[in-house]
């Protein structure tokens, strides 16, 4: 399969950062937390897990991506191309968890919107009211997977569409290969961009209200969380809307449909290292360990804070 060989390199590469950098998160989240963090720790475990699950599944899958005339594709290329069993789970597997990831980002900003605007209702990101983000996830998971194995897998018609292509850019027969095709996504985008003015906006106007304290970990987390925005909007959002407006409008990428798989590789390396380098308790940390500074301070110990201050964190 004449898949370019950057494709596989980023694929590799990504994994691997991916899978040692959001194990490195995952022990900062559970030893290095502070406990004013409330609830929002789980969500950023939450968040941290199913990174390292995308990451996996993505290097399981290996994506290849193909665009030929008004028609796209997203084809299994891993060592699992062939098997008529595991490769179309495979890929439809690694097409839910693209949506899945999006939708995780928004639940961030839903629960920031409700810390910052309506701290009186914060009491749903707590059990046992909190169980309710995890079902919704989980109701749209089991949804998109259904729907996209079941509508958008292999079929008769994109096989006679598109044979000729595959077969003269990758040596391979379509019929032989799972894929699903086109791929769509929830649009998101609107509901984090929203959000997250209002958060920002609350921010400017709550600076007087709560102890210095307080107020930079508020910018340390809302820092983060517009960097996890702006690198899917980058690796995510970008490439996937290009790949899906270009069949409508004729224009043929052909092979250079795969600097997708590139991008999407590449996401969840970067997520960890944001959220790593934005909160301060978990760079400082890690700065110590590779001797790049004297000493850390302990970020276990109790913090002073008001029932308020935790409130809006």
């Amino acid at each position: 399969m004449q898949i370019p060989f950057v494709t596989y390199f980023a694929e590799y590469l990504g994994f691997f950062i991916a899978f040692f950098a959001n194990l490195t998160l995952i022990h900062l989240i559970l030893t290095r937390t502070r406990q004013n963090f409330g609830s929002y720790k789980y969500l950023m475990l939450w968040f941290a897990c199913f990174s390292l699950w995308y990451s996996i599944i993505d290097i399981l899958t290996q994506p290849a991506m193909h665009s030929y005339l008004n028609s796209y594709i997203v084809f299994c290329a891993s060592w699992f191309k062939y098997d008529p069993f595991l490769a179309p789970i495979i890929i439809t597997s690694y097409c839910t968890s693209y949506g899945l990831t999006l939708v995780l980002l928004a639940i961030h900003f839903v629960y920031r919107y409700i810390a910052m605007i309506h701290p009186n209702q914060i009491q749903w990101f707590k059990y046992p009211r909190a169980l309710i983000w995890p079902s919704i996830f989980i109701v749209i998971a089991i949804f998109w997977w259904c729907n996209v194995y079941f509508l958008l897998s292999s079929n008769a018609t994109f096989n006679a569409y598109l044979n000729n292509t595959i077969y003269e850019n990758y040596e391979e027969r379509i019929e032989r290969l799972s894929y699903i095709g086109p791929l769509y996504f929830i649009t998101t985008l609107v509901t984090i961009m929203s959000l997250g003015y209002a958060v920002y906006k609350k921010m400017q106007s709550v600076n007087d209200m709560v102890a210095e304290k307080t107020r930079a970990l508020q910018k340390q987390l809302f820092h983060a969380l517009v960097l996890q925005t702006i690198v899917p909007i980058i690796f995510m959002y970008t490439p996937t809307t290009v790949l899906f407006i270009c069949p409508i409008i004729g224009v043929e990428l052909g092979v250079i449909a795969n600097m997708t798989s590139i991008c999407l590789a590449l996401y969840p390396a970067l997520d960890p290292l944001v959220v790593m380098y934005f909160i301060r308790d978990y760079r400082a940390f890690l700065m110590k360990k590779l001797r790049l500074t004297r000493s850390v301070s302990s970020v276990t110990r109790n913090t002073s804070i008001t029932k308020h201050e935790e409130d809006i964190i």
